[in-house]
C-alpha cells in the first residue's frame, strides 16, 4: 500500500497485529487491556500478546514496519505521484515487480514482492538508462545485471525497495 498507487489506509490496530472478527464494527479492538469475550480470542499477528493486556507497543514488528514504510512514502516523491509501471506478475505465488517513476527526474524506484513460500532470484526489467541503485529496503544489487535488466534476490514472503539513478 505505501508503496503503490493510492492512499495507504491503515485501521486502528493493524500496526498491532489485530485481526478482529470481520466486519467493521468488529475490527475496533482497544489498544487498552479489554474484558470483551470476543475481543480476547482473537490471535494477533506477531505477538504472543492477547487484547486482554494493552497493546500499544511501539517495538511491535507491524508498527515498525508500517513507520518504516511511512517515512519511504514521506521521502520519495515517486510512490507518492510517481507513474506505476507493472514489470512483472504471474497468477501464482510468485515475483511481483513493480517501478514507481519520480515525476521530477523520470528517476525509478524498484518494488519487487515474492509472494510465494519459497526464495526467489530472478531478473525484472528495468529502464535500460537506470545505471544504479541504492537500497531504500532490504538488500538491493548496486547495479543492473544488464541494460533494462535488475537482478532481485529474495527471500519468502520478502519484499526490496531499491531507489535506481541514471547518469547524464
Amino acid at each position: 500500500m505505501f508503496t503503490m498507487r493510492g492512499v495507504p489506509v491503515v485501521y486502528a490496530g493493524d500496526e498491532q497485529g489485530f485481526v478482529g472478527d470481520g466486519d467493521d464494527q468488529n475490527a475496533r479492538e482497544d489498544m487498552f487491556a479489554s474484558q470483551v469475550a470476543s475481543y480476547n480470542d482473537n490471535r494477533l499477528l506477531g505477538t504472543d500478546s492477547t487484547t486482554a493486556q494493552s497493546n500499544f507497543n511501539t517495538g511491535h514488528p507491524l508498527f515498525k514496519a508500517i513507520a518504516e514504510l511511512s517515512r519511504l512514502r514521506r521521502e520519495q516523491p515517486a510512490p507518492r505521484r510517481g507513474e506505476q509501471v507493472m514489470r512483472n506478475f504471474g497468477d501464482k505465488p510468485g515475483l511481483l515487480a513493480i517501478s514507481r517513476l519520480d515525476p521530477q527526474t523520470q528517476s525509478e524506484i524498484v518494488i519487487a514482492f515474492n509472494t510465494s513460500t519459497v526464495p526467489l532470484q530472478v531478473n525484472v526489467e528495468i529502464d535500460p538508462r537506470t545505471t544504479g541503485f541504492t537500497a531504500l529496503h532490504g538488500e538491493c544489487a548496486a547495479a543492473p545485471a544488464a541494460p533494462g535488466s535488475y537482478h532481485v534476490t529474495l527471500a519468502a514472503l520478502d519484499y526490496v525497495v531499491c531507489a535506481g539513478r541514471k547518469t547524464p
